[in-house]
């Protein structure tokens, strides 16, 4: 049975329409994640193919929001334009997946969801930039986009409004990239912060509590 399947979009900023290879759910396997919930996959990596970038206007959003996206206002729409005629010029993309080419991808989706004022996307494209930076065994570069991924959960966090159920998610990440990146006391008033708002019926919490537990055991 195939792994993959054709989807085709429209673009919502400039209206061409295209096809993408995306992946089944059912091909996804994950053996085992690391202490940030990042999955290790057995096989096919889905973040070859989340991110969706139009191949005319660079435009680049996840796949669930993609044609979904309002772009409200005309200096939104300068701005966007602006970003995209510039970042076509230096980024050159190949209709392969791979590591270099996802992290282009993400790394795309990260400057439009900065401009349409969604912290918490530029948040995760930085993340998944961070985690596969991790993949390919460049620590520098994965620290780099983890102390961005912060930066972006931290604005988001108190300058948003953000749903309730992502406020389990939104304080676990906080919790455990201020640990990875070594700031101890900031990841434990993170990870109390969780598990004093939220209980254990969370992924992120239960998660969450192992972490706290361990951050005190080290």
């Amino acid at each position: 049975m195939s792994k993959f399947w054709e989807k085709e979009f429209t673009c919502p900023f400039c209206g061409t329409k295209f096809k993408k290879k995306m992946v089944f759910f059912d091909s996804i396997k994950i053996k085992a994640r690391d202490i940030d919930l990042k999955p290790v996959f057995e096989d096919v990596n889905p973040m070859f193919y989340e991110v969706v970038t139009c191949p005319n206007c660079y435009f680049s959003a996840f796949d669930k929001d993609f044609e979904t996206i309002t772009i409200k206002g005309e200096e939104t729409e300068r701005k966007l334009k602006k970003l995209l005629e510039e970042a076509k010029k230096k980024v050159e993309l190949k209709n392969v997946e791979n590591h270099v080419e996802a992290i282009k991808r993400y790394a795309l989706s990260g400057m439009v969801y900065s401009v349409l004022n969604q912290r918490k996307k530029v948040a995760i494209s930085y993340l998944k930039i961070a985690w596969l930076f991790r993949e390919l065994g460049k620590s520098e570069e994965e620290k780099r986009y983890l102390e961005r991924a912060l930066k972006e959960f931290e604005s988001h966090y108190k300058y948003d409004y953000y749903e309730e159920s992502d406020g389990p998610m939104i304080l676990f990440y906080l919790g455990v990239l201020n640990q990875i990146l070594g700031n101890r006391k900031e990841a434990a008033r993170w990870y109390e912060l969780l598990l004093r708002k939220y209980d254990s019926k969370s992924l992120y919490a239960k998660v969450g509590r192992e972490r706290w537990q361990e951050l005190r055991r080290s």
